[in-house]
């Protein structure tokens, strides 16, 4: 699991899995939970993901969809070398810390 700072006022959940023998315990939800603690701790006042895979994960930890056009253009600078550009499936998701 990553978090990843964009901005002053913005923190990214990235890079969180969990193994599959590991899913449906609780895994997720301390790895999404320990992400959210660390923003907090940066004094960062809102974080997002873009969930493909598990929106309902992201739903449950008190995260809200949210229109990707209102995102700052560098959470997407990634996905423009992406072969799903522009039609990948994430769904973004943010919560006010």
């Amino acid at each position: 699991m990553r978090i990843a700072r964009h901005m002053g006022d913005l923190a990214e959940v990235k890079s969180l899995a969990v193994s599959e023998s590991a899913q449906g315990k609780g895994s997720g939800m301390q790895l999404v939970q320990a992400c959210l603690d660390e923003a907090r701790a940066l004094g960062v006042p809102k974080s997002l993901r873009r969930s493909p895979t598990c929106p309902i994960l992201s739903e449950r930890a008190g995260f809200h969809r949210v229109d990707k056009g209102t995102l700052p253009h560098k959470i997407w600078s990634e996905c423009i070398n992406c072969p799903k550009f522009p039609d990948c499936g994430e769904e973004a998701v943010e919560i006010q810390l």
